[in-house]
């Protein structure tokens, strides 16, 4: 079972634009998500910030409308949302990954993507100088992951946009980090039912041909 286990995560990683350095409760996949070095942000669009609280500090991620982190491809949509902590070195990353068939009205939950035989996912990653965490929740390969983790992507409207395609809806979430066994549970995170909006830019077609992933700007950013 624990291999199992590992094995969804590896594969829910894998679908992230880089892999991490052995953060807490995920297998070692090697590389490094911090480069010792801050590299500021360059922004992100206030409008259908993420507000979010963790460890007592209320967090706004911006969504980063990048390729490297923000794409329709895969047959999933990836939506990255970030930003540094008040001590200027705290980097949160949100993402959600969810089928591109999603249409408005839609309410995507882990039991939905099992039922429909789709992938979804609701991960947040904390990264410091000390160490990285991952906190998550996804349905891979007909598996809700981990037990008791759980999220809600309610999409009130998706519209197309210049280039592209404008999402607008609602996430809550009850991610959980585990231990590096993948056996217990570490620690989890409630994210209580924040409104959110994004646009992404262009669609590549579940056909298309991976290439290899570049090596992003901020090399803390997964």
């Amino acid at each position: 079972m624990k291999k199992i286990l590992s094995i969804l995560l590896c594969a829910l990683l894998a679908m992230l634009p880089a892999v991490a350095e052995a953060p807490d409760g995920a297998p070692d996949m090697g590389g490094d998500l911090y480069s010792g070095e801050q590299v500021p942000r360059d922004g992100g669009s206030e409008e259908g910030a993420l507000v979010v609280e963790v460890n007592g500090e209320t967090v706004k991620l911006l969504f980063d409308d990048s390729p490297l982190y923000s794409s329709v491809q895969n047959d999933l949509v990836q939506a990255s949302y970030s930003a540094y902590g008040s001590d200027g070195d705290t980097l949160y990353v949100l993402y959600m990954l969810f089928p591109d068939t999603a249409m408005a009205g839609m309410v995507i939950t882990p039991e939905y993507a099992v039922t429909a035989g789709e992938e979804a996912s609701v991960v947040l990653i904390i990264s410091s100088r000390e160490r990285e965490q991952y906190y998550y929740s996804s349905a891979l390969a007909g598996t809700i992951y981990p037990a008791g983790s759980t999220f809600s992507i309610a999409l009130d409207s998706v519209d197309p946009a210049s280039g592209g395609t404008a999402y607008a809806g609602r996430l809550s979430a009850t991610l959980i980090m585990m231990e590096p066994s993948g056996e217990r549970e570490a620690g989890r995170l409630t994210i209580p039912e924040t409104a959110f909006s994004f646009t992404i830019g262009g669609y590549a077609g579940p056909s298309a041909a991976p290439g290899a992933t570049p090596v992003p700007e901020d090399m803390r950013k997964v």
